[in-house]
């Protein structure tokens, strides 16, 4: 019996190859400000591989906090609120203590010199007026085409009842943060677990567009399983429109106007994302994979790969094996 076929939101996950780390851990009484920089910077000092994507998060562990983005929006976190910012853009979090100075008009301290010990000062957690603040980021060594990364939105804030799905994972977290180095292994776990989680609650929002709306829709569900469960298999738009219960036309409609693409390029990416994976991982030949995906023709797969990574598929693997051809 043939095992079962990966749930395509699993395997877009398990793809991220996620790691954690926690940046801060502390509390400050108001007012306060800490500028978070672009992803550039973040991922040279924590040494991330360039290709790498690294999601900064923030959590008000105790009282409350404001993030701007650098577009000028707001947000407030309520205390066990989760913010996320999947796109690396810089931005800003803080307190003031009457709530009627703007954010944007505190003075701001670089996360780069609070980390190094020249931040705000620091208050036992819980006191009247504090933020208690667990931030740190998650690291994602996805493949380039991974629909799961592109399907985010620019600011993943987990509020109201979402808060209590990740209460338990905070809790833990925190405890492993306070017991210090002896639980860094299950700290690492924890963040790990964390972002999945935020990531699932994403997918379960109604009314969105995308790759994770797409996968929750009633019709369009059934045929990305299909085409996730058999991507070597030939593909067409009526057998996936038969899945989805709609005409070939309609089906193309939906398609597009949720996901943003046509059937087939979706099709063809998701291919060139699974032959990704094999070229890094596997010791097959590049006629091998090219099968793997459902390429019989070597140079039309060579052709396909190079059109959506931006180069061909011997030079990706030395890239990934770290040779210099």
């Amino acid at each position: 019996m043939n095992p079962p076929a990966p749930d395509p939101f699993d395997d877009a996950l398990a793809d991220l190859r996620l790691s954690g780390t926690v940046l801060l851990s502390c509390c400050y009484p108001a007012p306060w400000a800490v500028d978070v920089p672009s992803e550039d910077a973040l991922r040279r000092w924590l040494g991330a591989p360039a290709q790498a994507r690294v999601m900064v998060f923030h959590c008000a562990r105790s009282g409350s906090f404001e993030l701007q983005r650098s577009t000028g929006e707001v947000v407030t976190a309520a205390p066990g609120e989760v913010v996320v910012v999947p796109a690396g853009e810089p931005h800003r979090l803080g307190r003031d203590a009457s709530g009627s100075t703007p954010l944007a008009r505190l003075r701001g301290v670089p996360l780069q010199d609070v980390l190094a010990g020249q931040g705000p000062a620091k208050v036992p957690l819980g006191t009247p007026g504090s933020t208690g603040l667990l931030c740190g980021a998650f690291i994602a060594r996805a493949t380039p085409l991974n629909p799961l990364l592109g399907s985010l939105p620019p600011l993943l804030h987990a509020q109201g009842a979402e808060v209590q799905q990740l209460s338990y994972v905070l809790a833990r977290l925190a405890q492993c943060l306070d017991e210090g180095e002896g639980a860094r292994f299950r700290a690492t776990r924890l963040l790990e677990l964390l972002c999945a989680e935020l990531l699932h609650l994403q997918q379960q929002r109604p009314g969105g567009t995308g790759w994770l709306a797409g996968l929750s829709d009633t019709r369009l569900g059934p045929a990305l399983r299909l085409l996730h469960a058999k991507p070597h298999a030939p593909l067409s738009v009526p057998r996936l429109a038969a899945a989805a219960a709609l005409s070939p036309s309609r089906f193309a409609a939906r398609f597009r106007e949720l996901m943003g693409c046509s059937v087939m390029q979706y099709a063809t990416e998701w291919r060139m994302n699974l032959a990704c994976r094999l070229l890094a991982d596997d010791g097959l030949s590049l006629g091998e994979t090219a099968q793997r995906v459902g390429y019989e023709n070597l140079p039309a797969f060579s052709r396909s790969f190079k059109a959506r990574v931006g180069v061909a598929p011997g030079a990706w693997r030395a890239q990934q094996r770290g040779v210099v051809g």
